[in-house]
């Protein structure tokens, strides 16, 4: 979508076979804090929540989630 080559997350969810609700929740991941995702890839730290909880996580100020996710 930042490249432009879809205009909406329904094109995006179309064009990769995927229900709209599915993507959207996996883009809004694009929102974590960077310390959060070096903890999480490049650490391997467990988080304290589930996938589901991180989406909810990712829309909260970036200072404001490790204390979520790893806590």
């Amino acid at each position: 979508m930042e490249a432009g080559e879809f205009n909406t997350v329904t094109d995006l969810a179309k064009a990769v076979g995927l229900a709209e609700r599915h993507v959207s929740r996996q883009l809004r991941l694009a929102y974590l804090a960077p310390g959060v995702l070096k903890r999480l890839v490049y650490k391997r730290e467990v988080p304290a929540v589930t996938l589901l909880k991180l989406t909810d996580v990712a829309a909260l100020p970036w200072h404001e989630q490790p204390g979520q996710v790893f806590d």
